[in-house]
């Protein structure tokens, strides 16, 4: 009943807002009677909100006497005698207010006598990932200076011993340093991913872009975001180490944030105004453009540091003692890293664009700027406390020398018989043999001569022409799911379709309520509401019913969750271009063919069922993605697991613009008005969307061929023969 425990809390706020808005109703009809003043008037100064407080307090304290008399009924917490009792004879001398474990089979935390539901211990991080929100309750009620074992003893602060330049021992990391590596992610994410819901309304408007051109910078500068992880990683880890790197990427960052910054301030960094009484929108020149594209690539490249080595840096300040004695160290640290990241997109798409949207370009592009500022100081003001491991070979590597060593050795004949040759082993490796799949990688680690193949510790004296088998089955993994990879590539086409839905709602009625109106870049909040909400209720409520209604436990495979997610996927694109043809049709009636700006009696709530839809496909299908390759992949290939999604994300925005031009260079023969033309009450966005419809239809195809011909997963086949 985890699920249902960490849930109670939310339920319970939902239910105080409803009987908030039932109290102040009633109060309002009570106290307004015979035409007097309602202590809650719309004015303030008339009303009595100091009697309607009062009011509140005196049901404030009734409830707590309620509490008092409820909790004394209600008696002891489980085993909280018995563990007084031993924390009175073992804990002697130790902090009181630290949590320990309990013993046994259902074991719970125990925080200063209350009972919070044990959060296991996930194999795979997408695990991590579903249960970060009941992860995040426990956190906020437990200490981060202390950590305890499985066994109960309590751990202080888990520092690390790390030598110095004179050879002497220092306490190093542990959580002391999270709030400097954790700060600086939140901040970096919050500030970069600011930039991209207005983008295409700033090129449009100050640079007399096309939504073409103005599309394709910003999916290239997408596709740069979500590629230079795996670049970063690999230098990271092979050369510079990742403090340095994280440290330059901070500054990398700060100034491209800088430059990019400078555009709206100095007015020679762009074209002049318009002369809209002559109608005349000069385009903004080799310069301009060079200028604009180097400060928006040195932002990628330096948020694309941060976000490939925060989580690999933080989880090297728990490693070693930590990671042996506590499991839950490094689980709390995913955690907290995950809802930071989740809070920085909420705090980006909602404070950050109304800055911009109701101050100005300058004020809300340079607030992202003070942002990483502070987010680059706080990275060095933790430098005496980080372990620093040095750099190391990288597994990127061995996957080239596997392909470079079965190139050499292309000459080399393989056996039937597998005793017949001498393959390569890795010390301690449990794989004896390659596999029979993709046969001619197996040449990568035949050993020919073991006088001149192997130097007298077993290791290879080249290892560009002689691997371990380990390596090989590594790529032979890597190669076996890179059909299914692709399909999720289509996803990403159509998650990176970030300019049209902002014009779009750009031009429909966004008010709530008489004065306050939502910005059309915020819109897209509404998918990533959809995603997280997706999320818990998966683990909350679509799991326990369907396992309740079964009778038995129920779990969708990482393959049935992905294929899943590309159907709603398919749907959401299919929402687009109704909703689309309705708005436009609309928009010509109400005379505004040659106004792409003008505003339509139509609602924006027309747009959370694609919003909603698409962000329900992506909670699936990019989940799916990561547990299916973490579970798919050795352990030792757990860093290439968590960047295929990335990497795939940056494929799709690179093919969504190049989809995006060629439709527009198609389109437009003849004279005739383009699709995804800047004007789009002339273009036909609706038709764009069925041609995207059109492959996400073939792509769900060819994912079920594939996940056929792929065979069952990990784990599958057994549970297979269990229900036999």
């Amino acid at each position: 009943m985890s699920s249902i425990a960490s849930s109670l809390l939310v339920l319970g706020m939902g239910v105080g807002s409803l009987l908030a808005s039932l109290i102040m109703s009633i109060i309002d009809d009570l106290t307004k009677r015979g035409g007097a003043e309602s202590w809650v008037s719309s004015n303030v100064n008339k009303g009595h909100y100091d009697y309607y407080y009062l009011v509140l307090a005196g049901f404030s304290l009734v409830n707590l006497l309620c509490y008092t008399v409820c909790s004394k009924a209600y008696g002891p917490c489980i085993r909280e005698e018995e563990e007084v009792v031993e924390e009175e004879k073992s804990w002697i001398g130790t902090k009181t207010y630290s949590y320990y474990v309990l013993l046994g089979s259902k074991s719970r935390h125990l925080i200063k006598g209350r009972r919070i539901p044990t959060i296991p211990t996930y194999r795979t991080a997408t695990h991590v990932d579903t249960s970060f929100f009941s992860i995040l309750v426990f956190h906020l009620v437990s200490e981060m200076e202390n950590s305890v074992s499985e066994k109960g003893k309590i751990i202080e602060q888990p520092l690390l011993m790390v030598e110095n330049d004179s050879g002497e021992g220092t306490q190093k990391g542990g959580f002391r340093t999270l709030p400097f590596i954790l700060g600086n992610m939140f901040l970096v994410i919050t500030a970069t991913s600011a930039l991209t819901p207005n983008m295409i309304l700033y090129l449009m408007n100050e640079y007399h872009m096309d939504i073409i051109t103005g599309s394709n910078i910003i999916n290239t500068w997408s596709a740069v975001t979500n590629i230079a992880p795996v670049v970063v990683a690999f230098i990271a880890d092979s050369f510079v180490g990742r403090f340095q790197t994280i440290g330059l990427g901070s500054v990398v960052t700060l100034a491209g944030m800088f430059l990019f910054w400078l555009t709206t301030l100095i007015p020679q960094a762009r074209p002049p105004p318009c002369v809209i009484s002559d109608n005349i929108c000069r385009s903004a020149g080799m310069f301009q453009l060079f200028y604009l594209c180097f400060a928006l690539a040195i932002v990628a490249i330096g948020a694309g540091v941060i976000k490939s080595l925060s989580l690999a840096f933080g989880s090297d300040q728990l490693k070693r003692e930590v990671r042996q004695e506590n499991v839950r160290a490094l689980e709390r640290f995913f955690s907290w890293y995950y809802a930071l990241y989740a809070l920085s997109i909420v705090v980006a798409l909602t404070c950050l664009v109304y800055i911009q949207v109701n101050m100005g370009w300058a004020l809300g592009f340079g607030a992202p700027v003070l942002l990483v500022l502070f987010a680059t100081l706080l990275i060095y003001l933790g430098t005496p406390f980080y372990v620093k491991l040095k750099p190391k070979s990288s597994l990127i590597t061995g996957l080239f020398q596997v392909i470079a060593a079965s190139y050499r050795n292309r000459c080399l004949r393989l056996s039937s018989q597998s005793a017949d040759i001498l393959y390569h082993q890795k010390k301690g490796s449990t794989i004896v043999l390659p596999s029979e799949k993709l046969r001619f990688l197996n040449k990568a680690c035949i050993v020919r001569d073991p006088q001149l193949d192997l130097n007298p510790d077993g290791e290879a004296t080249d290892p560009w022409r002689l691997c371990t088998v380990d390596q090989v089955e590594e790529l032979k993994a890597l190669l076996k799911v890179v059909p299914i990879w692709l399909t999720g590539v289509v996803v990403a086409i159509n998650i990176s379709q970030p300019s049209f839905p902002v014009l779009q709602a750009n031009t429909m009625d966004r008010h709530i309520g008489s004065s306050f109106e939502v910005p059309a870049a915020s819109f897209g909040i509404f998918g990533f509401i959809s995603t997280v909400l997706w999320i818990v209720l998966y683990d909350c409520l679509i799991l326990p019913v369907a396992s309740k209604l079964t009778g038995k436990p129920v779990h969708f495979s990482p393959k049935e969750r992905m294929g899943f997610g590309l159907f709603l996927s398919l749907l959401s694109v299919l929402a687009v271009a109704v909703v689309e043809g309705v708005r436009r049709n609309i928009a010509i009636k109400e005379g505004h063919s040659d106004d792409p700006n003008g505003v339509i009696p139509m609602s924006a709530v027309w747009l959370l069922p694609q919003n909603c839809l698409l962000g329900f496909a992506e909670a699936m299908n990019a989940i799916g993605q990561n547990e299916f390759y973490i579970s798919e992949f050795p352990r030792s290939m757990s860093s290439i697991a968590s960047t295929l999604l990335a990497l795939g994300m940056g494929l799709g925005s690179l093919l969504a613009s190049f989809i995006m031009s060629t439709i527009d260079n198609l389109t437009k023969r003849g004279g005739a008005e383009s699709w995804v033309s800047s004007n789009v009450n002339k273009g036909h966005y609706d038709y764009y969307y069925l041609v995207l419809a059109g492959f996400n239809l073939v792509n769900m195809l060819c994912y079920i061929v594939c996940s056929k011909a792929y065979g069952p997963c990990k784990g599958e086949e057994e549970e297979i023969v269990e229900e036999k």
